[in-house]
């Protein structure tokens, strides 16, 4: 499961909107400094971003939560928003090439536009499947409360 800790902003019914402070991958390197990619990521802002949770535990404005996702959910997410029109893109691509170029007599045009409309459709394909998925099993859960620590003295 995939963790990250967010505030609760306000709470609508039965859903909490929790905010999450957007992180760079680049934030962790030891070579940050030395790489393109790092120094792009420290010229854009962090800004929060804003989500729609289902309650599960009483919380209140103000306190941090443990978010999750679980791994299964990310990887088949990764796999429909990768995988499906890459997969629709090269189908065009055989399809084109195969059967509409030899029917028309034509020649690397039509497999090009072939090749492009599939990949539309596969993205396409992508909108639509994310659509309706079940939010409740591809979205981010509510895992606890994170209680402030208490100083001794």
């Amino acid at each position: 499961m995939s963790e990250e800790l967010a505030t609760v902003v306000a709470i609508d019914g039965q859903h909490a909107w929790v905010e999450c402070e957007r992180r760079s991958a680049c934030s962790g390197c030891h070579q940050q400094s030395n790489c393109g990619t790092g120094t792009v990521a420290k010229a854009f802002p962090l800004q929060a971003q804003r989500l729609r949770v289902a309650l599960t535990i009483e919380v209140s404005v103000g306190q941090q939560v443990r978010l999750g996702i679980p791994q299964a959910s990310i990887l088949q997410g990764a796999a429909l928003v990768y995988v499906l029109p890459l997969f629709c893109l090269l189908a065009g691509a055989l399809l084109g090439q195969l059967w509409l170029a030899p029917l028309l007599s034509a020649g690397e045009g039509v497999t090009i536009l072939s090749c492009l409309l599939g990949g539309l459709i596969g993205f396409s394909l992508v909108r639509y499947f994310s659509n309706r998925l079940d939010q409740g099993a591809y979205g981010p859960r509510m895992l606890g409360v994170v209680l402030p620590t208490r100083h001794l003295s």
